[in-house]
């Protein structure tokens, strides 16, 4: 289990507390929100361990294996009883969708959560599960190939977002009723719930909790919709962070102790760090027993090592996990797995894990990576609401200083970056600007340079111009801000761009000189696109996925949607990126 531990920065409470996330594309959207949660427990003396459930964000294991529910449940009993053994007299857990029933069952299973706090939490799984079925049901109608439906998932599986429980994961979600689990009399003492934007909690829930003795208040809970929405405009909730923090404030107020004791600040533990959480044996231990900055697994029948990366900047630093051969093997290529838009360094639908750690088990260390504001990296997320902040310099000298520290860790020479979308663009002049990066793998990238004209009119052609754009605004998929910004400064772009194309005509442009300077370099450049997008169609119109630039290769996938949610999609990618992969292993051993 992968975890994350923000050690208190005031004087030390004797309560810890315990974040556990909720599913699939909410545990993408909410993960920046989550982390600024965490770091301001920690500011205010509580230790808090930010943990990701076994197979889902960068913890071991696949969807595919057997009895998650049961390995969740363990996941965060280990997670509460660690915080525990290093110290904390209390544990009080925040649930949030999947994480709070998964942490309610822990209880119930005898973890040693004494408070607990539950956001958009049902009291039965089956509601849960036919929440993320419906919302399957509307994706695959929405990105489903051209004249045809998705291939199924296999028999009762469930898929939303671009994650997937198996049909046995659902199957035990679907029996787990929170309503009919025992609450230890001796440990749950208080729980708080809170609404989702005006929805009320869960009437049954309520009641049970408040009939097994535990006392239970309801509070109002909003930003919800704001914490999960798209990563890049996601918003954390600070209002529910500051009634969060007032709860937990008045947890012993009654006790004879006449309030939470505190401890020196820095107990139990030191930085932020990567944590094994394991179950204490209840002996007196020593600070952040139990922890190691290292894990083992066992890709397809090779052991590999994942060890998470920090690397300064002038602003902070970056954070990063690197995986690696075990037996400290592959020295002809490193990889480097860029962030997806906002999405953090998992990549788009987890498929960065699963492909850092299968390009280790060939013999490529591989660094997943979390750019400045995104994910675990330092920095404003808040700026990437204005997409073109995604598209500037100071990014790609940031994926030259991660190249910087491979090198000298791994004694690699040679390397080639990944991304989906500004993850793409980013490879692209990674290749163009540094000498060691012999190849870039770039799924649907958005634009090479960046050109807010062209970006408006884009909108204008693919967007107001199409039915379809209109209905997706009426759902509310679709901001109406966006739309009126759009409408705004459509005429100008329009004109803009057609004068550019005047006075280009016949010229070479940027792009042409680019392709042809990577050429000369003898560096590779794979596109992997899904169906209708623009670079694409743009490209093609122009010629330049022809002949002329034979070390530029070119795949094509089945599906619509830019970030790959489709199954089917998902799984095309990867052979592409894998073939890729071999290739430019063989060019390199060359």
């Amino acid at each position: 289990m992968f975890a994350l531990f923000h050690a208190p920065q005031a004087a030390a409470r004797d309560t810890a507390v315990l974040i556990c996330p909720p599913f699939g594309w909410e545990d993408v959207c909410s993960y920046r929100s989550r982390r600024e949660w965490a770091d301001q427990l920690a500011r205010a003396g509580y230790p808090t361990l930010r943990i990701d459930l076994p197979s889902t964000g960068d913890s071991g294991g696949s969807p595919d294996d057997p009895q998650r529910l049961d390995a969740w449940v363990a996941a965060v009993g280990a997670a509460s009883r660690w915080l525990g053994a290093n110290g904390a007299d209390a544990v009080a857990a925040i649930g949030i969708g999947l994480g709070g029933l998964v942490s309610c069952a822990a209880v119930a299973e005898g973890a040693p959560i004494d408070e607990i706090v539950l956001w958009g939490v049902p009291s039965r799984g089956r509601t849960f599960v036919r929440e993320l079925r419906a919302f399957g049901r509307m994706e695959n109608t929405k990105f489903a190939r051209r004249g045809e439906h998705e291939p199924p998932l296999p028999d009762g599986s469930v898929g939303a977002g671009g994650f997937v429980l198996s049909a046995e994961t659902g199957h035990a979600l679907e029996r787990l009723d929170l309503a009919e689990l025992a609450v230890p009399a001796d440990r749950l003492r208080r729980a708080l719930l809170l609404e989702r934007d005006g929805i009320s909690v869960d009437r049954r829930l309520y009641e049970h909790l408040r009939s097994s003795g535990v006392d239970v208040q309801v509070a109002p809970g909003p930003g919800f919709g704001a914490m999960i929405a798209e990563p890049q405009e996601a918003r954390p909730p600070r209002e529910v962070f500051a009634a969060v923090a007032v709860w937990l404030g008045e947890a012993r107020r009654g006790d004879a102790s006449c309030g939470e004791a505190e401890r020196p600040a820095g107990s139990p533990g030191g930085q932020n760090g990567h944590v094994g959480a394991r179950a204490g044996n209840g002996a007196s231990p020593s600070p952040l027993s139990d922890a190691r900055d290292t894990a083992e697994l066992i890709v397809e029948g090779v052991r590999v090592r994942e060890t998470p990366l920090s690397i300064q900047q002038p602003f902070g630093r970056l954070f990063g996990v690197l995986t690696e051969p075990a037996d400290g093997a592959g020295r002809e290529l490193g990889a480097i797995l860029l962030n997806a838009g906002a999405i953090r360094r998992i990549g788009p639908n987890r498929m960065w894990v699963d492909m850092a750690r299968r390009w280790a088990a060939r013999g490529v260390p591989s660094l997943r990576l979390d750019l400045e504001g995104l994910g675990d990296a330092d920095g404003d997320a808040a700026r990437f609401a204005d997409v073109a902040e995604l598209y500037v310099p100071e990014l790609v000298a940031q994926v030259r200083s991660a190249i910087d520290v491979l090198e000298a860790r791994n004694a690699v020479g040679n390397f080639a970056l990944a991304g989906l979308c500004s993850g793409a663009y980013w490879s692209f002049h990674g290749a163009l600007e540094d000498e060691r990066v012999v190849a870039a793998f770039m799924l649907n990238p958005r634009t090479l340079f960046w050109d807010a004209t062209l970006e408006n009119v884009r909108y204008v052609r693919r967007g107001l111009l199409q039915p379809s754009s209109w209905r997706m605004v009426l759902r509310g998929d679709v901001r109406l801000s966006r739309v009126g910004r759009v409408v705004r400064y459509a005429p100008r772009s329009m004109f803009r761009h057609l004068i550019a194309r005047w006075r280009s005509h016949g010229e070479r442009d940027e792009l042409d000189v680019a392709l042809d300077r990577l050429s000369s370099l003898n560096k590779h450049l794979v596109f992997v696109f899904s169906e209708n997008e623009p670079l694409y169609e743009e490209l093609q119109r122009q010629g330049r996925l022809g002949d002329r630039w034979p070390k530029v290769a070119l795949e094509l996938l089945p599906g619509r949607d830019h970030t790959l949610r489709p199954a089917y999609s998902q799984r095309r990618a990867h052979d592409a990126l894998d073939r890729a992969l071999e290739h430019e292993l063989d060019r390199v051993k060359a």
